[in-house]
């Protein structure tokens, strides 16, 4: 899944150069200081994992973490399942597991449990084909996880961590390294993709609505070639911001494009959604930004859809909200769309180009 190359836009990829640039400072403000510099991605990232660790209250164990290591095909390395004080999550091959494997053909339907007891974790092998080993060790009934431990069901490798384990900062910095955008922090396209997969078979489980979000920057070529390339990554940090403040923690809010940002709303229908798209583009256009003594106008351009039978997969969900994205591009920019029966159809790609 991807962004659709579509006729009559423009393929040229300003992103590229705008990440090789300097990383503006962080501000609360639309003022910016260029001479400032940040630390680097690895530092960062880091001590914010050792933030995090430090701020959990020091009586007891409050979370824990199982993050994949090894898949036999390479895939989603380094995902981290979080596991709260009271929680259970399966693990198997069924849609119905929280943490579903359908592609490894080692793993059973319902291979093995986690259960989150007070300040344990406790691992039980569910009856499975090929087992379930903790450090290399076949298991039966249910077994204490330490800090540490690694744990395999079929083919899948998984480590487990406390969260106040030092370790766990560590693949949490390297965690967020792989799946942040390097300039906005926020989710980058590998990880939006793979969020977007997990939420659509939950929404499909339960019978619940979900919506997606696709938006750009009008123009935005025009604002690099305006005002420089520094500008334009400052633009996408004070979109990234403005927008954020908006979205809930559940939101997977990411950066899937040069000047293209998307979010999936888990819990929310297509007329929710597109009131919370007004509000973002209203936000976005409301007064020009400020930079370097210079005002910039940006504004954004929007597409939604919710998962339905016309738009039943996560791959047919993201070309719907695509679509309504290009619909609001070619009707005057700055317009929110939302994905119906009148544009099931392909869109048409005649007169100007409108990226």
């Amino acid at each position: 899944m991807g962004k659709l190359n579509r006729p009559g836009r423009s393929s040229e990829k300003p992103a590229s150069a705008r990440e090789s640039s300097s990383k503006l400072s962080d501000s609360s403000t639309d003022s910016i200081e260029i001479a400032s510099l940040r630390e680097s991605g690895r530092t960062q990232a880091f001590q914010a994992a050792l933030t995090q660790r430090e701020a959990a209250p020091p009586e007891r164990e409050v979370e824990a973490n199982v993050i994949l290591i090894a898949h036999p095909e390479g895939r989603t390395l380094g995902t981290r399942f979080r596991l709260r004080p009271g929680s259970v999550i399966e693990i198997g091959r069924s849609p119905a597991a929280e943490i579903t494997l359908p592609e490894v053909l080692s793993i059973s339907r319902t291979h093995a449990r986690l259960e989150h007891h007070g300040s344990e974790v406790v691992l039980e092998d569910m009856g499975s084909t090929n087992g379930t080993y903790i450090n290399d060790r076949l298991i039966q009934g249910e077994n204490t996880l330490r800090s540490g431990d690694r744990f395999q069901v079929g083919a899948v490798h998984f480590k487990f961590l406390h969260e106040r384990d030092v370790e766990n900062a560590y693949h949490l910095a390297i965690y967020n390294l792989v799946m942040r955008d390097g300039l906005t922090e926020i989710f980058n396209q590998r990880k939006f993709h793979e969020e977007v997969e997990r939420e659509v078979t939950r929404a499909e489980r339960y019978g619940r609505p979900l919506s997606m979000i696709l938006f750009d920057i009008d123009r935005f070529k025009t604002v690099n070639d305006n005002y420089g390339h520094l500008c334009g990554d400052y633009v996408l940090k004070r979109v990234t911001e403005k927008v954020a403040q908006f979205l809930r923690s559940e939101q997977v809010f990411a950066r899937v494009g040069g000047e293209e940002f998307a979010a999936i709303l888990p819990e929310t229908n297509g007329d929710n959604a597109v009131q919370l798209a007004e509000k973002l583009r209203s936000v976005i256009a409301e007064k020009p930004f400020q930079y370097a003594g210079l005002e910039v106008p940006v504004t954004s351009s929007f597409g939604v859809a919710e998962l339905s039978p016309a738009a039943a997969t996560k791959d047919a969900l993201y070309e719907a909200a695509d679509r309504a994205l290009y619909h609001s591009k070619q009707n005057g920019r700055d317009l929110v769309t939302q994905y119906d029966k009148d544009l099931h159809g392909p869109v048409a790609t005649t007169g100007e180009d409108p990226s």
